[in-house]
């Protein structure tokens, strides 16, 4: 049935296979460093949104952060690092968003000083 050439065939077939299978897991290191700057950063995010005016973004990024991790456990680096890096500019994204909402709070603090003081002076 199998002839020594058919498989010798066959063995290199399947070498070639486990190869590029091996090769292309290998391709990608794991984003331990996209990680932890996901993490700073959704942590920086957190400390920025005290009003709560990014929930939403602070949901998203924790969210895609913790599939990443799950991601890498499981060896699917390429996903991990794209998963990583989705909540990293989600994390700045929130802060962003909390910033704003800091600064309209400033304004209209501004502006409601700015309305006693007028009041005061007639």
């Amino acid at each position: 049935m199998f002839t020594k050439k058919s498989t010798v065939i066959l063995l290199k077939a399947a070498t070639l296979g486990v190869s590029v299978s091996i090769l292309s897991a290998c391709g990608i290191a794991a984003p331990k460093t996209e990680i932890a700057y996901a993490e700073a950063a959704l942590q920086s995010a957190r400390n920025t949104d005290l009003e709560g005016n990014a929930g939403a973004q602070l949901e998203s990024a924790a969210s895609k952060l913790q599939k990443a991790k799950e991601e890498m456990k499981g060896g699917d680096n390429a996903t991990a690092l794209r998963l990583a890096n989705e909540a990293i500019a989600d994390a700045n994204l929130a802060q962003a968003k909390a910033l704003a909402g800091i600064a309209r709070s400033s304004e209209t603090d501004m502006q409601k000083s700015l309305e006693m003081l007028k009041t005061q002076l007639k």
